[in-house]
């Protein structure tokens, strides 16, 4: 990425998502059973590999600037999204009824994308107009 002061906060997402997930795996399997626990996870593992991917994907194909490069970059997106999808399915498929525990562990990128932007406005000493 070109932005030097953006590149930690993106390397230390996919790791806060994890280890969120790793600990609301933990109490949802202690409270609620390990099934579930296993399921948010899998679901926070999940949304740091495809934040990680995402990321990878955009220093490749969209700071590279010609024209084919886009239809690739479209192509390659698309069957990410496709990847996505069937995983989902699959897991949809085998847990109907504990689908929910892994959209939780999925969606805990979230907290960890705003902790790093609270992170990041507590760490702003002057703010510019």
């Amino acid at each position: 990425m070109s932005n030097d002061w953006l590149e930690p906060s993106v390397k230390r997402v996919p790791r806060v998502t994890v280890f969120l997930g790793l600990a609301a795996g933990i109490l949802t399997a202690v409270l609620i059973e390990p099934v579930a626990g296993a399921l948010v996870l899998a679901g926070a593992v999940l949304a740091a590999l495809g934040f990680v991917s995402l990321k990878s994907f955009v220093d490749r194909y969209l700071q590279a600037g010609p024209a084919r490069l886009w239809r690739r970059a479209v192509i390659f997106y698309s069957l990410r999204l496709l990847l996505i999808c069937l995983i989902f399915l699959t897991i949809i498929f085998f847990f109907k009824a504990r689908v929910l525990a892994l959209a939780a562990g999925f969606s805990l990128i979230l907290v960890a994308i705003l902790a790093e932007a609270v992170r990041y406005l507590a760490g702003i000493k002057q703010w510019k107009a």
